[in-house]
């Protein structure tokens, strides 16, 4: 069924919004009995995940963000510059120190 889901939520994005989103991740949604899929843009910056959206057990669109919404969403995600950096864990407090608005993952 998730591949169903999956391509039929590709073909929909691909039809009414266009070549550069794509599907990703799927997971159903027992509450609201729909399969939720996240929607996907691929840009040279990266794959940004723009919202999701919801099919029922037909594989009927339920839910769909707009075009005008994913694109706005894109470009708050594309104006946000933010890099990785990769430092071994005893030197964190010290970066923290010197960057009062870095976030640390792991």
């Amino acid at each position: 069924m998730h591949k169903e889901i999956h391509d039929a939520a590709k073909e929909y994005l691909i039809e009414n919004i266009g070549e550069l989103v794509s599907a990703g991740d799927i997971y159903y949604d027992a509450q609201q009995n729909t399969w939720n899929v996240k929607i996907l843009a691929k840009t040279p910056h990266g794959i940004f995940i723009l919202g999701e959206m919801r099919l029922d057990k037909n594989k009927k669109i339920v839910d769909v963000p707009s075009k005008k919404i994913l694109l706005n969403v894109l470009k708050a995600k594309l104006q946000d510059d933010r890099v990785l950096i990769d430092v071994p864990r005893t030197e964190l407090s010290r970066i923290k120190d010197m960057i009062p608005k870095v976030r640390v993952y792991g």
